[in-house]
């Protein structure tokens, strides 16, 4: 398989609004999730949690740079209490994940602010940086 191409923005599931966003009372939602089977299709937009950095991890089992970033990525934001992965599996071809979100090359991580915005678009060895902005914009109100 080979993935080509970079992506620079997307702009998906973005939401208006100013101010703070508040986070539902309970239980924390899970630190990390995975949202579909290889492959198949999945809606980033309703993995947002408001009043947390949401961090989308598209990744391929026969991507080795993919485990690699990705387990960056969970050490980075382990202790971070307002940043949450969540993992979308694009599988080994061009299907309609990959199609629906512009992935054209991998790893890819795109880092959605507190209000649902996206933020970054990280493709490559820029994906490596992902942890460290997440956590920044985790701090910003």
């Amino acid at each position: 398989m080979r993935w080509r191409g970079v992506v620079v923005g997307l702009g998906l599931g973005a939401c208006g609004g100013t101010g703070t966003t508040p986070v539902a009372a309970g239980p924390p939602p899970a630190k990390s999730v995975q949202l579909n089977a290889p492959g198949a299709s999945v809606n980033v937009a309703a993995a947002l949690v408001p009043g947390y950095v949401v961090v989308v991890d598209f990744w391929s089992a026969s991507c080795g740079a993919c485990e690699v970033v990705g387990a960056m990525l969970d050490s980075a934001v382990a202790r971070a209490d307002r940043v949450l992965i969540r993992k979308v599996d694009v599988a080994d071809v061009d299907n309609e994940v990959s199609r629906a979100y512009q992935i054209g090359a991998l790893p890819h991580f795109d880092v959605y602010d507190q209000h649902g915005r996206l933020r970054y678009s990280l493709v490559g060895n820029d994906a490596t940086k992902a942890g460290d902005l997440a956590i920044r914009l985790a701090r910003d109100p």
